[in-house]
């Protein structure tokens, strides 16, 4: 997730935290609600300083392996939460007018709690986290919401925006909203209908919370938040279904059966009917990418009419050989020989490293030896991005210190004899 969202996570659930531990009939001390929004602002966000390891794995891969790495682990992101409290008591030395003890309490609560939902929110989308290393090295996906996902932001800025006693931060947090709404407007990845949606619904629920009590506000915001995640995580499960059944039952008859390996998946923003799906897999001898868009409801939204990222710009992407549904448009595929991608990791060090964190990977061979390496999931330009990097075959060096993260294909690398 981005940060703005990470922060406003923390704040919420600083404002949650004092709901609890404030006597009811007593009102919060307001040092007390800064103080707290402050250290969960900054522990939610804690573990994206990720980027100070870069150094340790020099280059663009090191970039790649670190970002969300080490740093989003439940363990480090215990100890980052621990050092953020002991920071802050030093920093804040004059106690609030609340009981110290219940202060001292409430702040460290939140500081380790933080990184805790940092790690979470960032599983929501499709990059992935290992939050249990040491004990497993694997990549977990959620698949289910986008990197920025304005209905957060309908939902809880009004409340946190009213719950706060300087007028300037108030204008801040609806500057937020407004801008998150605007930006549905002009950007290609909402349609009207979904823009229209979100101006309504920030409208009307800034309106609602004025009429709510303090506490209520806060209650409702946390609801609608909570109703958002699980809105895009089922929805991301009928999408994966539907991706699964159109390979299934759009397979050529004289083709060989398509085996998918695994389905990233991003949805439109604010719109759970819309998705990008992005497949890896095998059919016959063929190591296989394909890119689809998912529309749950084609009735009411069909596939042309959402507004999706594109994907596959580096690629020489073809027309796709699987038969469209009703709910799942095909809209390009790539392959290569099955055992290519072994052979790559076998013989290549830079890609060896390169796979450790590439779930959807593919790869482009260039005159004078150049080796271009890049995942479908973040292949939007067909310039090199922040996920594609270009090496040698054979490579001059070998990636240093590379953290020993599972390789998420794994299963295709060294694949089994199909059944």
């Amino acid at each position: 997730m981005d940060n703005v969202t990470h922060a406003l996570a923390g704040m919420l659930l600083a404002d949650l935290t004092l709901l609890a531990v404030t006597p009811r009939g007593e009102a919060v001390d307001p040092r007390l609600r800064r103080r707290a929004r402050w250290a969960s602002a900054l522990a939610n966000n804690l573990p994206d300083l990720d980027f100070m390891l870069r150094r340790v794995t020099p280059g663009r891969i090191g970039y790649l392996l670190h970002h969300r790495g080490h740093s989003h682990t439940l363990g480090v992101g215990l100890l980052l939460g621990a050092l953020a409290f002991f920071a802050l008591r030093a920093l804040w030395r004059t106690p609030t007018t609340a009981p110290l003890a219940r202060e001292r309490r409430t702040l460290l609560a939140l500081c380790l709690l933080g990184p805790w939902v940092h790690v979470a929110m960032d599983f929501s989308n499709n990059y992935g986290v290992h939050p249990f290393w040491p004990l497993y090295d694997g990549w977990l996906y959620g698949d289910a919401v986008f990197i920025i996902e304005p209905l957060f932001w309908v939902f809880t800025i009004p409340a946190l925006a009213l719950a706060s006693e300087h007028r300037a931060t108030r204008l801040f947090l609806f500057g937020i909203v407004a801008i998150g709404v605007a930006l549905t407007w002009v950007t290609a990845f909402a349609n009207r209908g979904t823009a229209l949606f979100l101006t309504l619904s920030a409208l009307a629920f800034s309106a609602l919370n004025l009429r709510l009590a303090p506490r209520t506000r806060t209650l409702v915001a946390f609801a609608g938040s909570l109703t958002t995640a699980l809105v895009f995580f089922v929805t991301s499960a009928l999408a994966r279904s539907a991706v699964a059944a159109a390979a299934r039952d759009g397979t050529p008859a004289n083709a060989p059966r398509v085996e998918l390996a695994d389905v990233s998946l991003a949805p439109a923003p604010s719109n759970p009917f819309c998705w990008s799906a992005m497949a890896v897999g095998r059919q016959g001898d063929r190591y296989s990418l394909w890119v689809a868009t998912v529309a749950l409801a084609p009735g009411l939204v069909p596939p042309h009419a959402c507004a999706l990222e594109p994907t596959g710009r580096t690629l020489t992407l073809r027309v796709p050989s699987l038969t469209d549904t009703p709910g799942v448009r095909w809209d390009a595929e790539w392959t290569a020989p099955l055992g290519a991608l072994g052979a790559l990791s076998r013989a290549n060090c830079e890609a060896r490293a390169y796979l450790r964190w590439a779930r959807l990977p593919f790869w482009v061979a260039r005159p004078r030896h150049e080796l271009v390496l890049g995942d479908l999931r973040y292949d939007r330009s067909q310039e090199l991005e922040f996920a594609e990097t270009v090496g040698t075959s054979p490579p001059t060096t070998c990636p240093k210190r590379v953290p020993p993260w599972t390789p998420p294909r794994a299963d295709l690398i060294e694949p089994r004899p199909s059944p």
